[in-house]
């Protein structure tokens, strides 16, 4: 006989779930760069206490996001070259 928690994991999602999961996913750069609203936070850590493979999706994501950071270093550059790049990157728009 199987335990509660092997149930849950071996029915088959259900179409919620599978758009809960892709709104997660979606998410996943906003919570783990920290600019996710309170609400979309909350959103997100619920489904993760219920989703095995979004925890696992946003553990890796989380350990790879630490790994380059870790290895990057900061470089302040001119004001008037950021402002170049920025009026670039807006003509191309």
């Amino acid at each position: 006989m199987e335990s509660k928690i092997t149930e849950v994991y071996h029915k088959e999602p259900d179409e919620r779930h599978n758009t809960d999961c892709s709104k997660v996913s979606e998410m996943l750069d906003l919570v783990i760069d920290g600019e996710a609203t309170s609400e979309e936070e909350r959103f997100f850590n619920t489904h993760l206490e219920e989703c095995v493979s979004c925890f696992e999706t946003h553990q890796k994501q989380k350990l790879l996001k630490g790994i380059i950071s870790g290895h990057l270093k900061r470089v302040i550059v001119p004001e008037s070259l950021a402002l170049s790049i920025k009026a670039r990157i807006q003509e191309t728009l």
